[in-house]
């Protein structure tokens, strides 16, 4: 019982911390703005052999490889990534407010019932709803990010999925896939058919009895 409320207590630590990254990312985007600076588009890059070399001792050298790309006078691709980061962050708290009412009902002594059952496959839906929306912003803004750089001479930008190009410096737009998204939301939907064969089972079992 006392572990089933201490999991609910940092479940709701964690939805206020999707809330807090909702509001930041709002007042962000009004102070950008306000300063008359909003349409700054960003994305992670990763350079394929080398990057910037920094020298940092006589037998040390830190060689920076990953890093961000912006992109200015982009307002409509800015709100677009915008509105994506607003739907993830919508669907995770979504998911998280879910998995509230199981964790209540487990503390109620409730655990193997259709409610849980059906809960738990929202859940699924909902993570796997939220590794779709990491593709499509991929396919989205990466396509767009391409067509508004002109790289300098002697450098290529590529899509993620990309073969390098001899001779020159090769700069990738960098995408990790919601591996382990996507794996707690194929978890959640095998969970909810145990939990619905169990259902099941035990109604078999009172009807007979």
């Amino acid at each position: 019982m006392m572990s089933a409320k201490f999991i609910r207590f940092v479940l709701e630590a964690v939805i206020a911390l999707f809330f807090i990254a909702a509001f930041l990312l709002i007042g962000r985007a009004t102070a950008s703005a306000l300063n008359g600076d909003f349409g700054v588009l960003q994305w992670p890059v990763q350079a394929g052999a080398y990057g910037l070399e920094m020298a940092m001792s006589d037998s040390a050298m830190v060689n920076f490889t990953d890093g961000t790309l912006q992109i200015s006078d982009q307002p409509l691709w800015h709100a677009i990534d915008l509105g994506f980061s607003f739907a993830t962050i919508a669907l995770f708290i979504a998911a998280l407010m879910v998995l509230r009412s199981v964790l209540t009902g487990f503390a109620q002594g409730e655990l193997i019932n259709a409610e849980n059952a059906q809960a738990l496959r929202k859940i699924g839906h909902i993570l796997l709803t939220v590794c779709a929306l990491s593709v499509v912003q991929a396919l989205v803004l990466q396509p767009a990010i391409l067509a508004a750089v002109t790289p300098v001479d002697g450098t290529v930008l590529h899509p993620s999925l990309s073969w390098d190009v001899q001779g020159a410096t090769n700069i990738w737009l960098h995408y990790d896939p919601p591996i382990i998204t996507f794996a707690l939301g194929g978890l959640a939907l095998l969970f909810s058919e145990a939990f619905k064969t169990g259902t099941a089972y035990r109604n078999d079992s009172e009807s007979v009895v």
